[in-house]
């Protein structure tokens, strides 16, 4: 591996795990608000739209070469945009009819069918995707801990439907974002589909919106700004850079992030069953994440 390949494996690794941390402190921002994912998630894509505008302008002053808005792109950023909207809107209803357990570990499958699937969309082999993958949502089951009494609460089977649901859009979200930044620019992927996802959700709303108070606002803006934009302009930069099957198994360091996150600042319970899993989640994160292992990519027909 080159120094240029090294640095660009070491950064992008750094961006897609920043980008996890920050998803993971979404319960600071939202739960003293007291809103539901109605409301929040049309908020955060306006605060990603707007946020994107100067980045948009930088980044075609910067461009060596125009953009080619051709069918493809735009079929791909209209998929886009249509699968983060379905992914909010679908993980965040399911968050409110069951626990986090069946939410997350539903959800959570993304990077394991992203790993699977990366040889045929990215035409790479990540060698070791798979059983990291398996590894980290192995490590995300003993985090959430399934088998604890009222851990599988609500409507379970509705919850869990959502949950995969969430999991087949997430997963298709880390392939047209890897394609679409290296296309059109990430900040442009960013903001234009944050804007016609925020079309998308505002309907489901509806007068929810009204609720939304003065004070809610700077928790809001927060996390429609860093959680939201930087987060997730640094996500799709990283993914471009190590591929989609590293970025989406570096992203399972969110829902450790947010155990920690909800045992010290609300006082959740955090057992020693959900240190092993965290544990296990940053073992399989430092295997997909190990330099020599970019010369190893094999391109498929």
């Amino acid at each position: 591996m080159s120094d240029a390949q090294r640095s660009s494996t070491v950064t992008g690794t750094a961006l897609v795990v920043f980008s996890a941390v920050m998803w993971g402190t979404w319960s600071l921002w939202f739960r003293p608000t007291e809103l539901s994912g109605r409301t929040t998630a049309p908020f955060v894509f306006a605060c990603m739209a707007l946020s994107s505008v100067p980045l948009i302008l930088r980044e075609r002053a910067t461009r060596t070469t125009p953009i080619v808005w051709n069918r493809r792109v735009i079929a791909m950023l209209a998929a886009f945009t249509f699968f983060d909207a379905l992914n909010a809107a679908t993980f965040f209803h399911a968050m409110t009819i069951t626990t986090v357990a069946v939410a997350v570990l539903t959800h959570d499958l993304a990077p394991v069918l992203v790993a699977l699937l990366a040889p045929r969309v990215d035409g790479v082999r990540v060698p070791g995707a798979g059983p990291a993958a398996l590894l980290a949502l192995a490590g995300v089951t003993l985090l959430l801990e399934p088998w604890r009494e009222g851990a599988l609460g609500g409507d379970v089977l509705l919850g869990a439907g959502l949950g995969l649901t969430s999991a087949f859009a997430y997963a298709g979200n880390v392939f047209l974002g890897r394609k679409l930044t290296i296309a059109i620019g990430p900040a442009t992927t960013l903001g234009v589909h944050a804007l016609g996802a925020l079309l998308l959700l505002l309907p489901l709303a509806g007068s929810e919106l009204f609720a939304i108070e003065g004070r809610d606002l700077p928790y809001l803006l927060f996390a429609g700004l860093v959680p939201g934009a930087l987060a997730g302009l640094a996500f799709l930069r990283g993914a471009a850079a190590i591929g989609s099957a590293r970025a989406a198994i570096l992203a399972f360091v969110e829902p450790v992030i947010a155990c920690l996150v909800g045992w010290l600042a609300f006082g959740e319970r955090l057992s020693p069953w959900a240190i092993v899993g965290g544990a296990l989640v940053l073992v399989a994160g430092a295997i997909v994440s190990r330099g020599p292992r970019a010369e190893a990519l094999v391109h498929e027909a």
